[in-house]
């Protein structure tokens, strides 16, 4: 048996680096959480309704099980699709008799898994140094480590999110298969956090592979596409056979491409400390050219920047103040990795670009209040801090060293050959260092 040593060292720093960065990620948020219940400072200042909306909603889910069905379930829950936190919040407070603390530490968890989900998946993309730079900015990104420690769903939400662009570029770099495997289980829990995420994303995923193949140079288009095809099929006879073509037809989802519908949110959100027009006229979309313009443009700002420094007055805003500063000091490393990307990483990494911006450019059109922007943001934060990793050193080097050229024609990482190790070969180095 032919082994490589290197490989076998580069596992073992790969596995620590995985175990660190959660390890560190879920104690400092727990650390947050305890603060956050001795002092009673999110319901001192309301950091967020929707926690005690979800803590009522668990508490009436909670007694409805310990009465056997005798208590009124909530008429606002109803199936998974859509409801899926809902219904963790009901069954965590009936096993540990509506404790919060607990529920936070799931989310905590949750929130923790993500960004060595962000770091697999840069380093199917870019080099380990860039690679683990995403997973640490991402760990440790304001609005992600803070709202990963209420009781909220953007955490989870989120988390599911990370696992469908885990496990598209897994498709497309032809990785592991149980990476391939997070892009379904991803998708099956987006349905039931984020609904309307869930019709986007499994209308987008396959359009954006197409454009990418298209745009890109490769040898294997054919087959790609033939493997795209084949996925899209399972998928839609997994999907109807679960249930989650109900995801299509239920709550914000049947509206998605309604402009009225768009209008009507928009008119709706527009009241708050966040309001982006504030008393003012609200630009209808679909008008007339410069409303639909201005209105977008206007969104687009508040989607990255969050903040008018113009009006600044409440708590919340003064909060979002260092990551606003966070998020401009990284604008330019966002411009040099999009070029990285395009020009080294285009067939790996242009079908995240793509839902990113075609997610972000959703959101900036259909919101106007700087809050939930922000909250939203995180759906797709993950691609920009990649993009940003990518582009924040001077030089570059798209490898390791040593490059792999992908059947697709594409320059690729290597993605640590430590990957490609077979469990036995693992065991084995390890076994001979042991000796050793």
């Amino acid at each position: 048996m032919v082994v490589n040593s290197m490989s076998y060292y580069q596992a073992v720093r790969d596995r620590g680096f995985a175990i660190t960065l959660f390890c560190v990620g879920l104690a400092s948020r727990v650390a947050l959480i305890l603060f956050f219940l001795m002092t009673d400072v999110d319901r001192t200042y309301r950091l967020t309704k929707d926690g005690f909306f979800y803590d009522r909603m668990g508490k009436e889910i909670a007694d409805y099980y310990r009465s056997g069905g005798l208590t009124e379930w909530p008429q606002r829950v109803k199936a998974i699709i859509d409801f899926l936190y809902e219904h963790m919040v009901g069954v965590v407070y009936y096993i540990t008799d509506d404790s919060m603390f607990a529920m936070r530490c799931l989310n905590a968890a949750a929130g923790a898994i993500a960004p060595v989900l962000v770091w697999k998946t840069a380093a199917y993309i870019t080099n380990q140094e860039t690679a683990r730079r995403a997973g640490v900015w991402s760990a440790f990104f304001p609005t992600q480590f803070y709202y990963s420690c209420l009781p909220v769903r953007d955490s989870f939400s989120t988390f599911s999110i990370v696992l469908v662009f885990l496990g598209m570029t897994a498709v497309t770099c032809n990785g592991k298969r149980r990476d391939i495997l997070a892009l379904p289980v991803g998708l099956a829990l987006t349905a039931g956090f984020r609904a309307y995420v869930f019709t986007v994303l499994a209308a987008l995923i396959p359009c954006c592979w197409i454009a990418t193949s298209i745009l890109s140079r490769s040898r294997s288009k054919g087959r790609f596409i033939a493997k795209i095809l084949f996925l899209i099929g399972v998928a839609a006879i997994i999907g109807i056979m679960s249930g989650l073509d109900g995801a299509f037809s239920s709550g914000k989802a049947a509206y998605v491409m309604d402009l009225d519908y768009w209008n009507m949110i928009r008119v709706k959100m527009n009241h708050g400390a966040g309001a982006v027009y504030g008393d003012g006229d609200i630009p209808r979309l679909g008008e007339t050219i410069r409303d639909t313009v201005y209105g977008v443009v206007t969104g687009l700002y508040f989607f990255f920047v969050s903040v008018d420094p113009t009006s600044i007055d409440s708590f919340r805003q003064f909060m979002a103040i260092p990551e606003t500063l966070i998020v401009v000091y990284m604008m330019p490393s966002m411009w040099r990795g999009l070029r990285r990307v395009l020009r080294y990483h285009r067939f790996s990494c242009l079908p995240l670009l793509l839902i990113a911006g075609a997610i972000t450019f959703g959101y900036s059109s259909v919101t106007t209040n700087g809050g939930p922007l922000m909250r939203w943001r995180l759906q797709v934060v993950n691609i920009y801090i990649l993009v940003a990793a990518i582009g924040y050193s001077r030089t570059y080097s798209c490898v390791d060293g040593e490059s792999r050229e992908a059947e697709n024609g594409q320059i690729l990482s290597h993605y640590d050959r430590s990957r490609q190790l077979s469990r036995r070969e693992f065991q084995y180095l390890g076994h001979q260092q042991v000796l050793r």
